[in-house]
């Protein structure tokens, strides 16, 4: 069930109802109900998947702090966490580690054919952060069974983040805000935000990309740049669309959730644009694998070496690809380049490059790399690449004619990228009269569907 797709207006719309005359103390059940029913959407075998990882971790936490001896509890909570990962590891890499890691021994081949279930990863890693922090005592190990199912359930995140911390989301559900402190107007105003880049950005952008992967071999050099810089757009519009609908969504709830971008593509080096491209999964890996790893506490070697199993194991996640590995570890070696300059160099005479050298070489890289993770395989991602550079130009008129409106997008997108606010958006709707902010959002609303026809394409991270 898409946010961006008619049926979940339908499905919204009797919940809210039901949410508003619901008592607060009711609403945790209703969030079970609800979010259930808006999982099975997808595929109804599979709804048992969230209850048995919630299970696993409630359960593993009551176990884990029944131990005596510190010792006891951290052997527990590697036990726990270890179990959390299995329904992952097995749909998500049996396939790729006997069929790319080992295939020279097993010959390769599926073993599973199994469908990855929607939001598998982010459940996981929700679920291990809540036992890590009920283990570090940063949170109450006293809570609820059906308030941690629905901090893992909340449909607004359930499929695709952000991925919360304990304390980020379980005491507002246990403490939900009163009707009157809801700012509806704002909300829905973020909403449309999302659903903007969603309809008219990324699914529009997306066929022109999809066309040039599909055939990357036979790709001009105008086709593989504008599929380059083309995807660039349309995985920022399409994840950080689907972010403001689930935060504009769960402001209609009462709930505040985390926003999970920062303009990344105004950043001026890698390690800033890792400040703020999905921002719940990059604190992630810092506090929940880079830092327990040592962090950068054991010299320089080690710290390279952290970052570089940080990156590569973050690009994994994404998924059980080789692309998705040269992807993490190009990253994990540039943030390590950067940090090395850092303290090698001192960094002293590159603070007199102007900021926008450092955002447009950020982008560039950032848009190289973008090609791996994009590629179905190494040999298209090098095929697309190597076009970009020695490409033909011969059809080049002809081409940005045929592809005026893809390039227009992508102007538009990087005017108003460093505007992507969502105080801004909450500051504007505050200040302008209703009669200005209603038809302005219903314009939005009239342009994304007419653009779009009424359909909506796939989030790019339902298959993360």
């Amino acid at each position: 069930m898409l946010f961006s797709s008619p049926v979940f207006f339908v499905f919204f719309a009797v919940y809210f109802i039901i949410h508003l005359v619901t008592p607060a103390r009711w609403r945790l059940y209703l969030i079970t109900v609800g979010s259930t029913i808006f999982y099975a959407w997808w595929k109804p075998e599979y709804v048992w998947l969230p209850y048995l990882l919630m299970a696993i971790a409630y359960f593993g936490v009551l176990w884990m702090m029944n131990a005596k001896l510190e010792r006891s509890r951290k052997h527990r909570a590697g036990i726990v966490i270890a179990l959390l990962f299995v329904p992952l590891v097995v749909f998500k890499y049996t396939n790729f580690i006997y069929n790319d890691v080992l295939g020279a021994l097993t010959g390769g081949g599926k073993v599973l054919d199994l469908t990855l279930p929607l939001g598998v990863s982010f459940v996981t890693f929700t679920l291990t952060a809540y036992i890590v922090d009920v283990y570090r005592d940063k949170f109450s190990s006293q809570t609820r069974p059906q308030t941690v199912l629905a901090y893992v359930l909340f449909f607004p995140h359930l499929i695709a983040g952000p991925i919360l911390r304990p304390n980020e989301l379980i005491p507002q559900l246990e403490h939900p805000k009163s009707r009157k402190s809801l700012l509806p107007v704002a909300a829905i105003a973020v909403f449309t935000v999302g659903l903007v880049k969603k309809l008219v950005f990324a699914d529009t952008i997306a066929g022109f990309v999809d066309s040039v992967y599909a055939h990357a071999g036979a790709a001009t050099a105008p086709e593989a740049l504008l599929a380059m810089y083309g995807f660039s757009v349309q995985i920022y519009c399409d994840f950080s669309g689907y972010t403001d609908m689930a935060i504009g969504l769960a402001m209609l709830l009462g709930i505040r959730l985390p926003n999970n971008f920062a303009q990344p593509y105004c950043a001026d080096s890698i390690v800033d644009f890792w400040r703020r491209w999905h921002k719940t999964l990059s604190f992630w890996l810092r506090d929940y694998l880079y830092i327990p790893l040592g962090g950068n506490r054991e010299g320089k070697v080690y710290e390279i070496r952290n970052v570089m199993i940080t990156m590569t194991l973050g690009g994994l996640w994404h998924g059980a690809s080789w692309t998705f590995v040269v992807w993490g570890i190009l990253h994990g070696a540039a943030l390590s380049s950067v940090h090395a300059a850092r303290k090698l160099l001192r960094w002293s005479w590159l603070d007199k490059i102007p900021r926008w050298v450092g955002v447009l070489a950020t982008f560039h890289f950032v848009s190289l790399m973008w090609v791996f993770f994009r590629a179905p395989g190494l040999g298209q991602a090098t095929d697309v690449l190597r076009a970009a550079v020695v490409g033909s130009w011969s059809d080049a008129p002809q081409f940005f004619n045929a592809h005026l409106f893809e390039i227009l997008l992508i102007a538009l997108f990087f005017a108003f990228h460093r505007y992507d606010d969502h105080r801004r958006v909450r500051i504007a709707v505050a200040r302008q009269r209703p009669e200005i902010v209603w038809p302005l959002l219903l314009a939005q609303w009239a342009l994304a569907i007419t653009v779009s026809q009424g359909s909506s394409a796939k989030f790019i991270y339902f298959d993360f």
